[in-house]
C-alpha cells in the first residue's frame, strides 16, 4: 500500500510480564491508528507490525534487536519507569549503529517539559520528546518531517536544540479518535507473535482527572478536564476483546463510577462475561469520591466475578500530608463508605502510601490504628511504597526542597516474578525515604510496623484475635499490637523477632542497592514475594508454634491462659486441610491472587 520510497516507522513498546500476562500496545497503537486517517502519511510513511512488542524477562537479545530496528528511519518508543534503563540501552545502540534514526521518546517516565533538557543531554541518542498526547505530537513531527520544516514549529515537543514553550492542545473530542482495535491494527499480532503468555487487553474510557495529587503523573493542571469515550465505541471494543478470548481487560480511566453512565459499560461487560466467558477479570481505577450508582456499579461487577473489590485510595490518614498532595477532606466520609460496603456484602480495599510529605513515623502508626480501632475496617491494605515520577512535583526540585524530600534509588519491584534478568536490574525506582516529619531510619521503622499490621492484622492471622479482645476483654488494638510488638523484640528466640530481622536485613539491603525487592519462601514457588506475603505464608507453615507464641505473650502480658488464643485459631480454614497441604496453591490464591477477597480468612 506504500510506496517504495516512503520512510520506515517502528513503534518499540519494552514490556515485562506480570502473572503471565502482557499488555496489548494500545497506547502507541492508538497513535498509529490516528496517523493512518491521514493519507500523506501512509503513502510516505510504512510501519511493520513485527517491529512493536519486546518481552524483557527472557534472554532479551539488545544487540540483535537494535541491529534489527537501526534498519528503520524513525523509532518512537514508549518509556515508563519499568523500561527506562532497557529503552536507553536499546535506543543508544540503534543511534550507534544508525546515526541518520530519528529516536523518538513519548510515555509517562518523560519529565515534565519545564525539566526535559537536562533529561535530553544525558541521553544524547534521543532527537525528540513528546510531551502529553502522542497522537497529534507523532502525526505533526511526520507531517513536520516530510514537508521538511523545523520542528520547533511543532507544539509540545522537546529536542536538545530547542523546548517549545507552546503547550500543545489537548483532544477534546476523544470520541473522534480511531480505536487500534476496531480499526484491525491488532489482528495480525495476536495471530503472528507466538508468546506462551496471555494478552491483557486495555480499554480507554476517558482521559484526564479532576484530582491534582502531586504523586501522580495526570495531576498536572493540563489533565484536569475529563474527555470521555464514545459508549458505543466502547462497546464495539468490548465485542472485538470477547471475540479475541482475552481473559484480562483495563479499563483505562481515572476515576471509573465518577459517571452514572458507566452503568452501561459494566453491564455491557457483565452480560458478555455470561454469553461468551470473556473477560474474566477487570482491571479498575475506582473514583475518588463514592456516588450512589458506584456500589451498585462494584455490587454487580462483584458477583459475576468481574472485580474483587472497591478500592478506597485514601493515601493517608494524615490531614497534613493529604493537604501537601492536595488530596484534602478525602477522609471526611471514610466510615460511612466502608460500613455502605459491608452492608452490600461488596469488599473494599483500602491504598495507602508510604513516603508521603507531612507523614511522620507516628502519624503513619496512627493512621493505622485509626482504621482497624475507630473506623473498624479490617479488610487488606495497600501501603505502596512512594515512587517519585519524573513528571510529578517529585521530579521538581523546588517541591522536594519544601518538604525536604530524600530521594534513594533501588532496583525495580519485581514481586511475585521469578528472578528478573541481571539488565532488568539496572533500572531504578525513586524511592521516596524520608521527608520534613519522617528521618530515613524512621522511614525504616514505618516499614516494619508496615510489615508488622500487615502480616499479622491486614492478612488475618491475629485479626479475629484482635477483635475479641477489643470487643470482650476491654483491649483496644492499639494496645494490643504495640504491647506485641515490644514483646517480640524482647524474644530473640521467637518467630515474629526472626522474621521481623530478617525482613529489616533485607530492607536495608534494597535500599543500599545490593539486591532487588522482595524475599522467597522455600516451598512456595520461585517467586519473590513481598515481605509481608513471605512472614504470612511462614506462619502458615509454623502456625502451631506462632500461635504458641502469641498465647504466651498475652499470659505474660494478661495473665489469660493459651485457651484465648483458641478463637482466632479455630475460626480460620487451615491451609493444609483445605489444599491437601500444597503450599504453594495455598500461597498463591490467598496470599497473593485472594488477599483482597478473604479467600483464606474467615
Amino acid at each position: 500500500m506504500n510506496n517504495t520510497t516512503s520512510k520506515r516507522i517502528a513503534f518499540v513498546e519494552l514490556t515485562h510480564i506480570f502473572s503471565n500476562q502482557i499488555k496489548l500496545p494500545y497506547s502507541t497503537g492508538c497513535i498509529w491508528s490516528y496517523c493512518r486517517t491521514d493519507k500523506e502519511i501512509t503513502d510516505n510513511y510504512s510501519f511493520d507490525v513485527n517491529d512493536w512488542v519486546y518481552v524483557l524477562d527472557g534472554d532479551f537479545d539488545y544487540s540483535a534487536t537494535a541491529r534489527k530496528l537501526a534498519e528503520c528511519d524513525i523509532i518512537a518508543t514508549s518509556y515508563f519507569v519499568w523500561n527506562e534503563h532497557a529503552s536507553d540501552r536499546l535506543c543508544a545502540e540503534i543511534k550507534k549503529i544508525n546515526p541518520n534514526c530519528l529516536i523518538i521518546y513519548g510515555g509517562l517516565n518523560l519529565p515534565h517539559p519545564n525539566r526535559c533538557k537536562k533529561f535530553l543531554k544525558d541521553k544524547p541518542f534521543i532527537d525528540v520528546a513528546v510531551h502529553n498526547e502522542g497522537e497529534t505530537g507523532f502525526k505533526h513531527i511526520l507531517k513536520a518531517l516530510l514537508h521538511e520544516q523545523d520542528l520547533s514549529m511543532v507544539k509540545g515537543i522537546t529536542t536538545p536544540l530547542f523546548q517549545n514553550g507552546g503547550d500543545r492542545e489537548r483532544i477534546k473530542d476523544i470520541k473522534t479518535l480511531p480505536s487500534p482495535y476496531l480499526d484491525g491494527l491488532f489482528d495480525d499480532l495476536l495471530e503472528i507473535k507466538d508468546y506462551p503468555y496471555e494478552w491483557e487487553g486495555l480499554v480507554e474510557l476517558s482521559r484526564g482527572c479532576p484530582y491534582m495529587c502531586t504523586f501522580c503523573e495526570t495531576g498536572d493542571r493540563h489533565w484536569t478536564k475529563v474527555h470521555r469515550q464514545d459508549n458505543d465505541k466502547l462497546i464495539k471494543e468490548i465485542d472485538w476483546i470477547a471475540d479475541k478470548k482475552i481473559e484480562y481487560l483495563h479499563l483505562i480511566d481515572n476515576n471509573f463510577g465518577m459517571f452514572k453512565d458507566h452503568k452501561i459499560i459494566s453491564d455491557l461487560l457483565i452480560d458478555t462475561k455470561k454469553s461468551t466467558g470473556y473477560p474474566d477479570t477487570l482491571n479498575i481505577t475506582w473514583a475518588k469520591h463514592k456516588k450512589a450508582w458506584l456500589f451498585d456499579i462494584a455490587e454487580d461487577l462483584w458477583k459475576v466475578g468481574l472485580n474483587k473489590s472497591v478500592t478506597i485510595a485514601l493515601q493517608s490518614m494524615n490531614d497534613d500530608t493529604l493537604k501537601a498532595i492536595e488530596r484534602s477532606n478525602e477522609n471526611t466520609n471514610l466510615k460511612e463508605v466502608i460500613d455502605y460496603l459491608k452492608s452490600r456484602g461488596v469488599p473494599c480495599y483500602i491504598e495507602t502510601i508510604l513516603g508521603l510529605p507531612e507523614e511522620s513515623l507516628h502519624s503513619f502508626k496512627e493512621g493505622l490504628f485509626r482504621l482497624i480501632d475507630d473506623i473498624d475496617y479490617h479488610n487488606y491494605i495497600g501501603i505502596y511504597i512512594m515512587v517519585a515520577l519524573p513528571q510529578t512535583p517529585f521530579g521538581d526540585p523546588e517541591y522536594c526542597r519544601k518538604y525536604n524530600v530524600l530521594i534513594k534509588q533501588t532496583s525495580p519491584a519485581f514481586f511475585h516474578h521469578e528472578h528478573p534478568p541481571d539488565q532488568l536490574l539496572k533500572d531504578t525506582n525513586s524511592v521516596v525515604v524520608g521527608s520534613s516529619n519522617m528521618t530515613f531510619d524512621e522511614y525504616l521503622d514505618a516499614s516494619g510496623w508496615k510489615w508488622f499490621m500487615i502480616s499479622l492484622h491486614f492478612l488475618g492471622w491475629l485479626r479475629i484475635l484482635a477483635l475479641e479482645l477489643k470487643n470482650n476483654h476491654n483491649i483496644s488494638m492499639r494496645e494490643f499490637y504495640n504491647g506485641l510488638f515490644e514483646w517480640f523484640n524482647e524474644n530473640d528466640k521467637s518467630l515474629l523477632y526472626r522474621e521481623y530481622t530478617v525482613t529489616m536485613r533485607l530492607l536495608k539491603k534494597v535500599f543500599d542497592r545490593e539486591i532487588p525487592w522482595g524475599r522467597k519462601v522455600p516451598g512456595a514457588s520461585n517467586i519473590y514475594w513481598e515481605y509481608e506475603e513471605a512472614t504470612a505464608i511462614h506462619i502458615a507453615k509454623e502456625k502451631d508454634r506462632f500461635y504458641g507464641e502469641i498465647g504466651d505473650y498475652l499470659k505474660d502480658e494478661y495473665g489469660f491462659n493459651h485457651s484465648i488464643v483458641d478463637t482466632q485459631y479455630n475460626k480460620m480454614k487451615d491451609p493444609y486441610e483445605v489444599y491437601n497441604g500444597n503450599l504453594e496453591k495455598w500461597a498463591r490464591e490467598c496470599m497473593w491472587w485472594g488477599r483482597r477477597t478473604e479467600r483464606f480468612f474467615v
